[in-house]
């Protein structure tokens, strides 16, 4: 068994109508003992600041910072089923990221499809079952193990699905509804007006 894996984790009903946030977690340098939430973790806080029911799936790490960023998730209304892998810090991003950071800098301690990306994949299969949306979120930190697998699982759903990636992650999201390229902390605007064609996507779906 992987040292760094805790797979008894019960699964998660989440509400029914909730948009799907997937993939990396991560918070922000702060000079203080805030949490900056980025990434995935910022997509669903900004969903759940629009009232917009939301459900966060991912891996953070079992320290403080991961705790405290749980809890924030928690308050806002997020639906959780983030799993803490033992022995890890959470990902905190560096003020500035290297494209060719040697790979213990910028990922999960796993290589290759792990038997922890495929459970986060077991958990996007079941959780798709009543979402009306997905957002991929893909900083290359190491979460998502296929990239065509969640394009797969809203596929299959017959849901919209948004990617919003770094620009070398593209490969693999071609049959996404909409793929946007974005650094690990979005810029509120943007990510306003990516999550607001998301939701659209969701209406129209709803009404055809």
């Amino acid at each position: 068994m992987n040292p760094f894996f805790t797979p008894n984790v019960d699964a998660v009903d989440h509400p029914d109508g909730h948009i799907l946030v997937v993939g990396d977690i991560a918070v922000m340098p702060a000079a203080d003992a805030k949490v900056i939430p980025a990434a995935a973790a910022q997509v669903a806080l900004r969903l759940a600041l629009f009232k917009q029911q939301s459900a966060l799936i991912g891996f953070i790490g079992d320290d403080e910072r991961g705790i405290a960023l749980h809890n924030k998730l928690r308050a806002a209304g997020v639906s959780l089923d983030v799993l803490q892998v033992t022995k890890w810090p959470s990902y905190v991003v560096p003020a500035h990221l290297e494209a060719n950071a040697p790979e213990q800098q910028r990922v999960l301690p796993f290589n290759g499809m792990s038997e922890y990306q495929a459970h986060l994949q077991n958990r996007v299969e079941r959780a798709v079952r009543n979402a009306v949306g997905v957002v991929i979120v893909d900083q290359g930190f190491g979460s998502l193990g296929d990239a065509r697998a969640a394009i797969f699982a809203a596929e299959q759903a017959r849901i919209p699905s948004l990617v919003l990636c770094a620009s070398d992650r593209r490969r693999g999201y071609e049959k996404a509804t909409r793929v946007t390229t974005v650094g690990p902390l979005i810029e509120a605007d943007m990510l306003d007006q990516q999550l607001a064609v998301i939701r659209s996507a969701v209406d129209d779906s709803r009404s055809g």
